[in-house]
């Protein structure tokens, strides 16, 4: 089994690569997950040698390259040259995984509401890019091709490169008031911008019928007139026409996998899984068995509190995937207070096989929680 962390380049370069690194080693940590384009974020960094937060818009954390056409990744104002770079060369023992954030970008949002969610209603929804826009494709290609192609990254992991977490919300301090349930998060944020739309049609949908179908329905659970708490797989069962609109969106998102995947070449691609929920992924767009084509592995962040919520999550995903499944582990709060938790956590997946598990994150987790991963890494291996 292999072990890595996921990490905020600046939490690194505050501390020193080599501190980190050193750190890292002694809880058998091997890998680093590195933040290389990632969405608006307040970090609290417990220890942080120069700070105890951070903000930062939606930002890369490295020089792009020049295949970028409309859209393009916006580095970060308070960076001072290539934070990949700087942290790639300052590490001689941990290898480098570029952990990116796709679709999840409130600032390219902000400026390109033409590329973004639509919703039934019409409503913007300016944090999610959808891919089912050409512009949106190619920024996500040129993205993945500009990684992969840099020295000292041996992988690359894909973050919302998807119809975003199967929900309509995803901004900053968002107020809601109305039980919508799974079922109308999912319908809030069912995407009705032009080229889903014409996808769609092209398919043979009636999409105007489709989307009146969606606004109405979550308008009626608001009313109270359907259950918040229905099942959106059996609702789906009962409106084949919503159910037909759905299965495109998983075909246009197999074929942009299919060009991320010449894009990123001999690189490895991984793809994070479990959004909404655990099996649930159709809701985002992906069809896991089509999209096992297209990358080399699946990394399901499974935050939970137990080592049986931990197993019921990778035992959701797993039976649907012919690829390697790594899973992602929170050893602090909210989800685990322990240290024997981590521990019996860890030798549970090493019974199932896993071949990696990553603890999220070097830069917010207190000592203490380091701590538990050593304990839980030399448990397995010691």
């Amino acid at each position: 089994m292999e072990f890595a962390m996921w990490a905020y380049p600046w939490d690194i370069l505050e501390e020193g690569p080599e501190t980190v690194e050193t750190r890292l080693r002694d809880i058998g940590i091997g890998e680093v997950n590195l933040a290389t384009n990632y969405h608006t974020v307040q970090a609290f960094a417990p220890h942080n040698p120069e700070r105890r937060t951070l903000f930062a818009r939606a930002s890369s954390y490295f020089e792009t390259g020049p295949a970028y056409e409309r859209l393009e990744p916006i580095p970060y104002e308070g960076m001072d040259g290539d934070w990949v770079a700087d942290v790639a060369d300052g590490l001689s023992d941990l290898t480098l995984t570029s952990w990116t954030v796709g679709c999840h970008n409130s600032r390219l949002g902000m400026d390109n509401r033409d590329c973004t969610l639509e919703s039934a209603h019409g409503d913007d929804l300016v944090f999610g890019l959808c891919p089912s826009n050409p512009a949106v494709q190619t920024y996500l290609t040129a993205l993945v091709s500009d990684l992969a192609s840099r020295d000292g990254l041996d992988r690359v992991e894909l973050e919302t490169f998807d119809y975003f977490y199967g929900t309509g919300f995803g901004w900053h301090h968002q107020k809601i008031h109305a039980q919508l349930g799974t079922l109308g998060e999912f319908l809030f944020g069912l995407c009705f911008c032009p080229d889903c739309r014409s996808n769609a049609a092209d398919a043979g949908v009636d999409t105007e019928r489709v989307r009146t179908t969606v606004a109405e329905t979550l308008d009626a659970i608001v009313a109270g007139e359907v259950a918040h708490d229905r099942s959106p797989e059996q609702w789906l069962a009962e409106h084949s026409g919503v159910a037909a609109y759905v299965d495109v969106r998983e075909g246009t998102l197999t074929s942009l996998y299919a060009e991320l995947a010449d894009a990123a070449g001999s690189t490895p691609l991984g793809y994070y899984v479990g959004a909404p929920d655990p099996g649930r992924e159709w809701m985002v767009g992906a069809d896991l068995d089509a999209l096992s084509a297209h990358v080399d592995y699946y990394c399901l962040p499974a935050y939970e509190s137990t080592t049986d919520e931990v197993l019921a999550a990778y035992d959701a995903v797993e039976g649907l995937v012919d690829v390697p499944l790594h899973v992602g582990l929170l050893p602090g709060h909210p989800a685990i207070h322990d240290e024997a938790t981590v521990v019996d956590i860890v030798q549970a997946l090493e019974l199932r096989d896993v071949p990696r598990v990553s603890f999220y994150n070097y830069g917010l987790l207190p000592e203490q929680s380091l701590e538990w991963v050593g304990t839980a890494t030399n448990a397995v291996e010691g």
